[in-house]
């Protein structure tokens, strides 16, 4: 079933930006040739009674019934209104009674809505405002970049504009930031769930409900009502202007306990085709089952919407760990295949496939699938256990050399020190001492390594003015872990947050000038635990000085070889050391303010670290 081109939901069908008709639809699948509903009437409610005639909104008495058809692979249930509406935003839900004993009824959202509404979790259709043809979108500018050569932004769409949007929508908002994401250097965007969730309250996203709809709270303007999906649209094509990747955070292995589609069966704990254990289950909301042709169907549906309608450039999938089982091709992997194929067939380049895996066997799956990336916890755990114990440990160099196991399939991890399921960097800096970010100094050897690191790298929104929000690990079921945490943009201007933006943007900037920053090549490959000083070429890890050395090394597409070597000093004092170059020749510390070329003879300088800092040696 392709849910959109059928025109399931619902359309303004004709008209123009003044009035129109609007159709409605509903498809529910002949799953193992069952169709187990037990529906005997459907009828759609909403705001928009009045305006067809009818006696009163959301009155169940006059509204009207859907029609009844039979489709290819189930069935379709339709109602078109006889009259055109005037241009305005109208909710609407289904009210289907049941043919059982007692003739039961239930009100139930549109599964396929593409727009949600104010509140319960209402469907809702838009007549008029702006065409399709005002709200086209264009590529990303120079084309489509590679993971590796990206820069990616973390961005909660409500936190981000919280301080500053007003009575505009949140994804309007959002536009006004993008030339500081430019300069910033981050050249994508991924966005935490947009898709409509089950209530009107502030949320992650990650409970979805209605997977082909924009949240009403991101969408709503009340300078311009009327505009609701045109508010996504305008903002990706600007990203796409500026040269900013746009990437979806995919909720598709669970959704709201609540979700439409079950609510239709009568008895939905056993007959709903989409629901039910599919691998993994996620406690307090529902599974869905992959084992179903329409589950996969719908996900696969879902995807093509955003990528064709809106023009996304990568997908981050949501908790993989449960719909994906080793053997069985069903669920992410035939998802992920499907994606790609259908990207090749439409001769469109690097859109990224990124798993939120956090297991052990993450790279396994990014590797015998045709995911791009995974998300790596290790350099957040090593960061987050250092800052609060004040002691870097040997295994910090594996994590990062955090390609090794993905060299050579064009494939890479992505990597950050926090992310929103974590607190702030800048807090933990200062946590030991009831500080958080004052000790803002402690995270920039870490920004160093995120930025001089195979994988391609993640800035949470606010990681770089030293935002500096706690959020506990386990809330212990008390549901203070999604709470609102509205950036403080004067942080970005106050002196902390000014030092430690100037040192992201240097750090952004190097990375996208120089090749080898983000190329595979890594030295140390490898560092065993019990090793606690550097090796006889001089790199490693020393845990009594808090000294990481690294060397980075790229051969471009002229066959010429470039190298890196990364010095980091993470303790309070600062160091010196007797720095070990792979050749000799000019060098110059890219960190250095004035650069100043250094000659290395016989492949060694004495060098003073700075404490907290660090040093980018380029030939």
């Amino acid at each position: 079933m392709d849910y959109i081109s059928e025109k399931m939901g619902s359309w303004q069908i004709n008209g123009d930006d003044k009035s129109g008709q609007v159709r409605f639809g509903l498809f529910f699948p002949d799953e193992d040739h069952g169709l187990r509903h037990q529906i005997k009437t459907i009828q759609v409610c909403g705001s928009f009674q009045k305006t067809i005639g009818l006696p009163t909104d959301w009155d169940t008495a006059s509204a009207p019934f859907l029609e009844k058809t039979v489709h290819p692979e189930g069935e379709v249930w339709q109602f078109t209104t006889s009259r055109d509406l005037p241009a305005d935003f109208y909710e609407y839900k289904y009210y289907v009674t049941f043919n059982d004993s007692e003739e039961s009824e239930r009100w139930v959202s549109d599964p396929c809505a593409r727009y949600g509404g104010r509140e319960n979790m209402n469907a809702a259709v838009v007549v008029g405002g702006s065409q399709p043809a005002d709200n086209s979108i264009a590529p990303v500018a120079g084309g489509r970049k590679p993971l590796r050569d990206l820069v990616v932004y973390e961005m909660m769409i409500d936190d981000f504009t919280a301080e500053y949007r007003g009575v505009r929508s949140p994804l309007d908002a959002v536009r006004d930031k993008l030339p500081y994401l430019v300069d910033l250097g981050c050249n994508a965007i991924l966005f935490m769930p947009w898709t409509a969730w089950n209530d009107d309250k502030f949320s992650w996203g990650y409970t979805p409900s209605l997977y082909y709809s924009v949240a009403y709270r991101y969408a709503n303007d009340l300078n311009a009502p009327v505009e609701k999906l045109s508010w996504l649209k305008k903002l990706i094509h600007e990203c796409h202007q500026l040269g900013i990747h746009v990437i979806m955070d995919g909720v598709f292995n669970h959704v709201y306990t609540g979700f439409p589609y079950k609510m239709f069966y009568r008895t939905y704990d056993g007959d709903c085709p989409y629901t039910g254990k599919f691998y993994g289950e996620f406690d307090g909301l529902q599974d869905l089952d992959f084992n179903k042709n329409c589950t996969q169907d719908l996900i696969l549906d879902v995807c093509r919407y955003w990528i064709d309608i809106f023009k996304i450039d990568g997908i981050r999938f949501d908790n993989t760990v449960n719909f994906y089982h080793k053997g069985d091709n069903r669920g992410l992997p035939v998802l992920m295949e499907k994606i790609e194929n259908k990207q090749v067939n439409a001769d469109e380049v690097n859109f990224s496939l990124t798993l939120e895996h956090l297991k052990k066997d993450a790279v396994d799956v990014t590797r015998s699938t045709r995911a791009t990336s995974y998300w790596d916890n290790a350099l957040h755990e090593q960061c987050f256990n250092s800052l609060l114990n004040g002691s870097i440990q040997p295994d910090l160099l594996n994590s990062l050399n955090n390609n090794r196991y993905l060299r050579g399939t064009g494939k890479v991890p992505t990597t950050y020190i926090s992310n929103h399921d974590h607190s702030h960097v800048a807090w933990q800096a200062g946590a030991a001492h009831n500080s958080g970010a004052l000790e803002w100094y402690r995270t920039q050897p870490y920004a160093i390594a995120l930025m001089t690191l195979p994988g391609v790298p993640l800035i949470r929104n606010g990681q770089e003015f030293a935002e500096e929000y706690w959020i506990p690990e386990d809330d212990a079921g008390s549901n203070r872990r999604v709470q609102a945490r509205p950036l403080h943009w004067s942080y970005s201007r106050d002196r902390f947050g000014r030092a430690l933006r100037r040192v992201y943007s240097r750090l952004t900037d190097l990375r996208h000038h120089y090749p080898v920053l983000r190329a595979d090549g890594f030295y140390p490959d490898f560092w065993e635990p019990w090793q606690t000083r550097f090796n006889p070429e001089g790199v490693g890890v020393d845990t009594e000085k808090q000294l990481v050395v690294y060397r980075r090394y790229h051969v471009d597409n002229h066959g010429s070889l470039m190298h890196a070597v990364i010095v980091l000093n993470f303790s309070a004092s600062g160091h010196g050391l007797t720095l070990t170059f792979p050749e000799d020749g000019q060098w110059v510390d890219l960190l250095a303010e004035p650069r100043h070329p250094v000659h290395v003879n016989d492949r060694h300088i004495y060098l003073d670290v700075p404490a907290h800092w660090g040093c980018i040696f380029y030939k």
